[in-house]
């Protein structure tokens, strides 16, 4: 099937129960709230390590920027102010202790900035591929707070359930002591390996970018880099946020790990929003048969196009009889 840059998804208008809105928060203005700074830097997937076949499988061979700003101070410090409305929702999982997913149905604040045309415009342009807010709400600005224990990681060795994202410091990345960012300069089976053979990871591989302040991210291809979030070495507040994108492409193989969504968020939420999420591609795909309509004998090329709509499908399904039967996927935190 050929390339087709689908449509966007709106946001749901059905507001789930459980998500209350938040009451006299900020309200959005890219003009006033976004300062967007290119990164100097970018480590394609190459670097890391990854063959020519498993690049192929991806959108781009973007592997992970330096640290560059988003935010402007006054969107820093409304960034900041939304975060906080939200901590009281916190959840925990077995990978994470203090989270909130699902930000998004609360907050029009956090809404607005994580399906900003202007951020992912932006966004687009340093992965070098079109792209789309995350059609799984879920997955739009999710929250990391640090645990209350002092020294426990706020998030163990891990690759994201989705391919591209930003993790972007919300509070000040100086004024606590500890909550690094960090990466592994290698691919997720190399870590792999590592940790079925009862070894560490390569300390000269483990990379540490130089923050810089609130408003601040890395941008990464989340499901192809291991990374994780230290905890800190003494009492204060940390909080990052990270917000998802998907392929404009739709002709590209799905990456949602529906399996672990399932297992930290709302079942009722997760099952839905990868229904809709899957239903959306589906349709963008069968759109590229409908715009693209002219006279051939290939029956060939018909054929495979209705095979590939029809296996995402399937595959989904079988997710969807599964779900529950997974655990939560971390590579630890050492």
């Amino acid at each position: 099937m050929n390339a087709y840059l689908a449509d966007p998804l709106a946001f749901p208008q059905t507001h789930p129960d459980g998500f209350p809105k938040l009451e006299g928060e900020p309200v959005f203005d890219a003009a006033k709230h976004l300062q967007i700074e290119f990164p100097e830097t970018i480590i394609s997937l190459r670097e890391f390590g990854y063959p020519d076949e498993d690049i192929a499988q991806c959108p781009c061979d973007f592997g992970i920027t330096n640290v560059f700003r988003i935010l402007s101070d006054e969107g820093a410090a409304c960034m900041l102010e939304v975060a906080r409305l939200l901590e009281p929702y916190v959840k925990s999982n077995a990978r994470i202790a203090r989270n909130v997913r699902g930000g998004a149905y609360q907050s029009k604040f956090l809404r607005d900035l994580c399906q900003s045309e202007e951020l992912t415009a932006a966004i687009s342009k340093i992965c070098g591929t079109d792209l789309l807010p995350h059609t799984i709400p879920h997955q739009l600005g999710h929250l990391n707070y640090n645990p209350k224990e002092v020294g426990e990681n706020v998030d163990k060795w891990h690759f994201d359930t989705l391919r591209i994202d930003f993790v972007m410091f919300v509070t000040d990345p100086y004024s606590v002591e500890g909550g690094e960012f960090e990466y592994y300069l290698g691919t997720k089976d190399e870590v792999a390996q590592l940790k079925k053979d009862g070894k560490p990871l390569d300390p000269s591989k483990i990379k540490a970018p130089t923050l810089l302040g609130p408003g601040y991210a890395v941008l990464q291809q989340g499901n192809m880099v291991v990374h994780r979030a230290k905890g800190l070495t003494k009492a204060g507040e940390r909080i990052t946020m990270v917000n998802g994108y998907v392929p404009r492409d739709v002709s590209f193989p799905d990456y949602t790990r529906f399996d672990q969504l399932y297992l930290v968020d709302p079942k009722h939420m997760a099952a839905s929003e990868y229904s809709r999420h899957v239903s959306w591609m589906g349709r963008e795909l069968l759109e590229t048969q409908l715009k693209g309509f002219e006279f051939s004998e290939d029956t060939a090329k018909m054929a495979e196009n209705f095979e590939q709509v029809a296996e995402m499908m399937a595959t989904a399904a079988e997710a969807l009889r599964k779900a529950g039967e997974a655990k939560v996927e971390h590579f630890g935190d050492d």
